[in-house]
């Protein structure tokens, strides 16, 4: 299990899609900061909700978090090396869980540099406008560390996704729609259900305060059981599947 583990993260780290993934989150981050923290008239900045969400938009790492997770499973599909893969690790279900694991370590990496770029542009956005950080150290450390955790956990979630939907285009799809449009009208429609979806769920986790939003606590465990959930699905199916 750790030496298949290895074996996926080499994947992951030799990759030329990785490393356009991660330009493509940096830029992102940076102009989805600099907008939000140039254009906002100074008294949209002075509240604490108000940095809480400027500091929050590198949560958008999780995004291209989970698309790290789900190319990880799709890859080896479309390009065929699932087949040594397997036939090096006949236990579907360990090559699978090892590409979880994988995939929300990636998760962590991601997080780390979409965070350090999200929170030096903003904090140095909110200096040079000469606007004084109202967060205190408990919201720092929880948007923080809840932003990390989620973006791991989303890492997660693309790899189980990934293994659930072989098509590559077809997962990544999914994967953008769901997020992006289907957890959000669900939140707008039906509020009751739509903050138990992930998207949300993540947002919580970093003590975002938006309507119907749940406790950070709540956020955290609603969203590992849908990591937990989607890989149980992607390893029954895998351990089923002909390998084509």
């Amino acid at each position: 299990m750790i030496a298949q583990t290895k074996a996926e993260l080499l994947k992951i780290r030799t990759t030329r899609t990785t490393i356009a993934l991660i330009l493509g989150m940096v830029a992102l981050i940076l102009i989805f900061t600099l907008l939000d923290g140039l254009l906002s008239h100074p008294s949209g900045l002075m509240g604490k909700e108000n940095q809480r969400t400027l500091l929050s938009v590198s949560s958008l790492t999780g995004v291209f978090a989970a698309l790290a997770g789900v190319l990880l499973v799709t890859s080896e599909y479309r390009f065929g090396t699932i087949r040594p893969t397997i036939l090096f690790n006949p236990a579907r279900s360990h090559v699978l869980a090892a590409k979880v694991l994988a995939g929300a370590l990636a998760g962590v990496v991601f997080g780390v540099i979409g965070e350090a770029i999200g929170w030096a542009i903003g904090i140095a956005v909110l200096d040079a406008r000469g606007i004084t950080i109202v967060l205190s150290s408990s919201d720092v450390l929880l948007l923080a560390l809840g932003g990390l955790a989620g973006v791991a956990v989303w890492g997660a979630i693309g790899t189980a996704l990934g293994a659930i939907i072989h098509n590559q285009v077809g997962a990544v799809i999914t994967l953008l729609a769901w997020g992006f449009v289907v957890d959000n009208l669900l939140l707008g429609l039906a509020p009751s259900v739509g903050r138990f979806m992930p998207t949300h769920a993540s947002d919580s986790m970093m003590g975002l305060k938006g309507h119907h939003l749940l406790s950070p606590g709540a956020g955290a465990v609603i969203l590992i059981a849908w990591a937990v959930a989607l890989a149980a699905v992607g390893i029954a199916l895998t351990a089923r599947r002909d390998i084509n």
